[in-house]
């Protein structure tokens, strides 16, 4: 009789464990915001482009899942991508290959793809099924149906020069605006979602590159100044923009004058800025210094002067930062940068956590 309790105790305090683990592990990835995916651009300038899956809770790289779901390779140059949660969708942009490729999150299966799209950058959400993608060699953007895989609409948007960034705030999307080594451009269009029309221009600082929007409402706008090729000594200096959104649209409605609440200057007219992320929970804006790849830099949002002293110095190709865990990710590149790269992992400080080889410029990290 004693065996038998003992066996049926050993029994209970097994199945007691295995649900511990279970829990535990399933606790851990339902906090982490389940999976972190990595856009690898490949090699200049016709590598093939990848997809790879990080599992922040085991700290390993599944690399090509792109490849592995599906018969062809994803294509080339990939410059940006998106997770689009109501669609359960990612979202590619793959300009090499001309066209965005829209994959089921989950299997990563192809489930739509546009293709014959010039030079293509960025890609933003505007509605249930339509994005805006940012076109240089359209001089505009392009209007995409995600739902019936199409184009929907060109708007080529006059006096625009290398339109790359974009941010979406309610029915209002901003498009930086980056100017070339040739044709300068310090502007940030605005456009009305709902009717794919021009509401405002505004006036910013030489080559905008990257926004935030923070928990009051202010837009940020990164700009990275005015690089003089011939005589880099005398470039100009980067920028740093703010706009209240709540009272920039009350400006729009009334046809009022619209100013930045701040601008803040750099002081080093060698650092080109770029690729600007947000902590809201410190407050602190991460950068990278240089292009095309330089250190990670924070500066306080609430101070007066911008911190230019490197948090990482090391060389950055892009940063992207966790709200859910307070995670800052880097994709660091070696000195020859068309060599494989490296996924590393730092608390807020800048303390690493994570360090893992992975493919050839790796630019993008999205959180699903």
């Amino acid at each position: 009789m004693k065996k038998i309790a003992f066996a049926l105790l050993a029994l209970l305090v097994l199945s007691s464990c295995k649900d511990d683990d279970d829990n535990n592990g399933g606790d851990s990835q339902s906090q982490s915001g389940a999976r972190i995916f990595i856009g690898i651009e490949g090699t200049s300038p016709n590598g093939i482009s990848s997809l790879a899956t990080y599992n922040r809770v085991a700290q390993t790289v599944d690399n090509n899942v792109f490849r592995k779901a599906n018969i062809n390779p994803m294509g080339s140059q990939l410059s940006d991508v998106m997770y689009d949660e109501d669609q359960s969708q990612i979202v590619l942009l793959v300009p090499g290959s001309e066209k965005i490729i829209f994959i089921d999150a989950n299997t990563y299966e192809i489930k739509r793809q546009v293709k014959d799209l010039m030079q293509v950058r960025s890609v933003a959400k505007v509605s249930d099924f339509l994005y805006y993608v940012s076109s240089p060699g359209l001089g505009g953007l392009y209007v995409i149906n995600a739902l019936k895989g199409n184009i929907r609409a060109e708007l080529e948007i006059d006096g625009i020069t290398n339109p790359s960034a974009i941010e979406v705030y309610e029915d209002m999307a901003f498009i930086a605006n980056s100017g070339d080594a040739i044709t300068k451009d310090s502007t940030v269009t605005v456009m009305r979602t709902s009717t794919d029309t021009i509401i405002t221009t505004l006036m910013v600082g030489h080559s905008p590159n990257s926004f935030v929007v923070d928990d009051e409402n202010q837009l940020w706008i990164l700009c990275s100044g005015e690089y003089d090729s011939g005589n880099p000594l005398l470039s100009g200096v980067a920028s740093l923009w703010t706009y209240n959104l709540d009272s920039l649209k009350m400006a729009i409605d009334s046809s009022l004058a619209i100013l930045p609440d701040t601008v803040r200057y750099f002081t080093d007219n060698q650092l080109r800025p770029n690729s600007m992320q947000l902590d809201d929970a410190s407050d602190n804006l991460y950068f990278i210094n240089n292009l095309p790849t330089g250190a990670i830099t924070a500066t306080n949002k609430n101070a007066r002067t911008i911190n230019e002293v490197p948090m990482i110095d090391d060389r950055f190709y892009g940063i992207a930062f966790d709200p859910a865990n307070l995670e800052l990710y880097g994709l660091r590149t070696p000195s020859d940068i068309e060599q494989d790269g490296f996924l590393e992992v730092f608390d807020p400080l800048g303390n690493k956590n994570v360090s893992i080889r992975i493919g050839v410029k790796p630019a993008d990290v999205i959180f699903k």
